[in-house]
């Protein structure tokens, strides 16, 4: 199951997962005339009842919001859907952000709190990422994995097939450079890539990882 299936994201995992062989059912609260496809049901998350997850063997919450009045999907959102998956063998991967990855190896300080990643006018949505975060790492009954994206996420950049897995920690929390990683990147379809793999390996359950595939191509550009 792939929620926010039409999302730019959701729509690079269901196309990967499909080319892999497996059957995938989509949810996106709304329906895109221009991308009508049979195996999404238009429902919201928070809506979900036990009976839509039957035969349901992985989750992956790519649900985007990006709005002071939707952001908090990001937190009710998660909360419905692991609650309702307490105690099944189902596997929850969360797409994360990566303004919640530690900087310091105290793990007492995060990357929201650099303005120079995440300025005020972010906060409020990396807010409702960390809420989540906190939410899930209650639920010790769950298969959860929250995958961060490095700080460069790019739409558009092209399939490698090559990434790397790290933990919850920015790079300058081992570095003397407080830019080193600035400059990590991975495309959405490596990312995607990624998470086809953890799905498959059954791994990283109960942790917060992260994957990039080096540095971004197009250093002055953010995504």
């Amino acid at each position: 199951m792939i929620i926010g299936a039409y999302g730019h994201l959701g729509r690079i995992v269901m196309r990967a997962a499909i080319k892999r062989g497996h059957d995938v059912v989509g949810i996106a609260h709304r329906q895109h005339p221009q991308l009508k496809q049979p195996q999404v049901i238009i429902k919201d998350m928070r809506d979900l009842g036990q009976d839509d997850f039957v035969g349901v063997d992985a989750v992956v919450d790519a649900v985007g919001a990006w709005t002071p009045a939707t952001e908090v999907v990001h937190y009710e959102g998660l909360e419905h859907v692991v609650s309702l998956l307490q105690g099944t063998p189902i596997h929850y991967l969360k797409v994360g952000a990566a303004s919640t990855l530690f900087i310091n190896s105290a793990h007492t300080h995060v990357l929201q709190e650099l303005p120079r990643y995440y300025p005020d006018y972010m906060q409020d949505l990396c807010a409702a990422h960390a809420e989540g975060l906190a939410i899930l790492q209650t639920y010790t009954t769950v298969n959860w994995t929250y995958v961060t994206p490095t700080y460069n996420f790019d739409p558009d950049g092209n399939s490698t097939g090559q990434y790397h897995v790290n933990g919850d920690e920015f790079k300058p929390a081992h570095s003397q450079d407080p830019d080193d990683g600035r400059q990590d990147y991975i495309s959405y379809a490596d990312y995607a890539k990624g998470l086809l793999d953890i799905i498959e390996n059954k791994s990283y359950y109960h942790q917060q990882i992260t994957l990039f595939s080096g540095n971004n191509p197009h250093p002055q550009q953010r995504y």
